[in-house]
């Protein structure tokens, strides 16, 4: 008896947060599908006539954005992993026990760095790509992306390096592996759910972010997806119908790479918390 009621309640909270997040999301779309003048004179009818003329101009004026953001996320992820991945197996396997205490302050370090807030950043970040004549540029926005985002990545990465048994170390020491054969080898081929939980969850804030995108690049023709949203909102209206219909189609890419990485995202959070 006791299961079963526990059973209808957990499926009672799912219900509802189902409910939460589907009657934004229903709104959003209900806006997307009015014209611009509909979703100004009447925004709260829910009975009217579709049109796709907003999808329609979203193509047109986000196809470019859409690029830009494809490349800035796939090119961060890869770098935050090619640093976060060898940097986790140090920090969890190749320290001595006379490095045991820096490495606890290393960490505690990086924990540190994520708390602090990001706009603080952003004037002693544009001096620097200013200095290497990076502001305004791709390459200058994905470097200041990848610094944001390594810390966290370490952090998140570590308990996967810690959940691969010892003896399988020392079954490679005894083969005679070096060190790097060892985590080219062993280590990564063993890491696929953290590395795709990592890459996920990378790619993610990558598309979201709002801070640099719009600080670090000047150029409205080179804005990402989150600096085109931050454009139809000017002083003294908002372009709901377009807004709108643009957060839908920007966020298809976001739930094609969930659906791809779900398996492996559920099954690396889930060790993740147990760590």
């Amino acid at each position: 008896m006791i299961g079963r009621r526990t059973g209808l309640a957990s499926k009672a909270f799912v219900l509802g947060l189902l409910v939460v997040y589907a009657i934004p999301l229903a709104w959003i779309a209900l806006t997307a599908l009015k014209s611009e003048e509909l979703a100004r004179a009447e925004p709260n009818t829910i009975f009217f006539r579709p049109t796709l003329e907003t999808f329609r101009h979203t193509l047109e004026v986000a196809s470019e954005s859409v690029a830009t953001s494809i490349k800035i996320a796939v090119a961060v992820t890869v770098l935050v992993l090619a640093v976060a991945v060898p940097a986790a197996y140090a920090l969890a396997r190749k320290v001595s026990a006379r490095w045991s205490r820096t490495v606890a302050v290393l960490l505690g370090a990086l924990l540190v760095l994520q708390m602090v807030p990001q706009p603080m950043a952003v004037i002693p970040l544009y001096q620097i790509l200013a200095g290497w004549g990076l502001v305004d540029t791709l390459p200058g926005l994905i470097l200041a992306d990848t610094a944001n985002l390594v810390p966290f990545a370490i952090l998140l990465l570590r308990p996967f390096v810690l959940a691969i048994p010892g003896e399988i170390y020392e079954a490679a020491q005894v083969d005679g592996a070096s060190g790097r054969r060892t985590f080219r080898s062993i280590v990564i081929p063993l890491l696929p759910n953290g590395i795709a939980t990592v890459a996920t969850i990378v790619f993610i804030m990558t598309w979201g972010e709002f801070v640099y995108a719009t600080t670090l690049i000047t150029n409205q023709q080179g804005l990402p997806v989150s600096g085109l949203l931050a454009q139809q909102t000017s002083m003294y209206s908002v372009e709901w119908s377009r807004l709108m219909g643009l957060s839908l189609l920007t966020s298809l890419p976001l739930l094609v790479v969930f659906l791809i990485a779900k398996r492996r995202l559920v099954a690396g959070l889930s060790l993740g918390a147990v760590r």
